[in-house]
């Protein structure tokens, strides 16, 4: 694989797991707080568990960005 892409790949990939850890834990204050007033608990709820596998995919995406030479 041409090694500027696989740079290029493996640093999208952990851009995206950062952006999604930063919404989780916005998630997770705005649930402990009651909500953050434009969306209700139970919604942020169902956002978390999806960034919760969106995440999970991601790692996996990296894990083999990272272990394909």
């Amino acid at each position: 694989m041409n090694k500027e892409i696989k740079e290029r790949a493996r640093h999208k990939a952990f851009a995206k797991i950062s952006f999604i850890e930063l919404e989780n834990r916005t998630y997770r204050r705005d649930i402990k707080s009651g909500g953050d007033g434009r969306l209700s608990v139970e919604l942020l709820k169902t956002c978390l568990r999806s960034n919760e596998k969106e995440l999970l995919t991601w790692q996996y995406i990296a894990k083999l960005i990272e272990t394909n030479e």
